[in-house]
């Protein structure tokens, strides 16, 4: 099943700064606090529970959302696979984004659906 991709354009007009990360490098911690979603801007990133990887995301593509909307720890590790670019989208854009992108919270429960049920894989 191919990887939703959401409608950020709301972003653009933003002054948000990316944050650049390496191949190799960790972008979020499996257990660390969150503040934040981040949307894959450029490049891609794979999502690893127990040093397995379950998904990989691309450009358009978010992680991090489950983590923001409970305001839990991290539940995965989050690695960049190429050079990449995330721009982190904090609560207060969270909710904007939900607001005056009617499609942005429907597109976002069919990603936390289709990850659940990828899940259920490995159980």
């Amino acid at each position: 099943m191919s990887e939703s991709v959401l409608d950020f354009s709301i972003l653009e007009n933003a002054e948000i700064s990316a944050s650049s990360f390496a191949a190799g490098e960790t972008i979020v911690s499996n257990g660390a606090p969150a503040t934040e979603m981040y949307l894959v801007r450029k490049g891609r990133v794979s999502i690893e529970v127990n040093n397995q990887r379950v998904e990989e995301i691309g450009e358009g593509g978010v992680f991090g959302e489950m983590a923001l909307i409970s305001s839990s720890p991290r539940s995965a590790a989050v690695v960049a696979v190429e050079d990449c670019e995330v721009i982190p989208v904090n609560e207060r854009l969270f909710l904007i984004l939900v607001q005056e992108t009617p499609d942005f919270a429907l597109n976002l429960m069919r990603v936390l659906s289709r990850r659940l049920r990828n899940m259920n894989r490995y159980v």
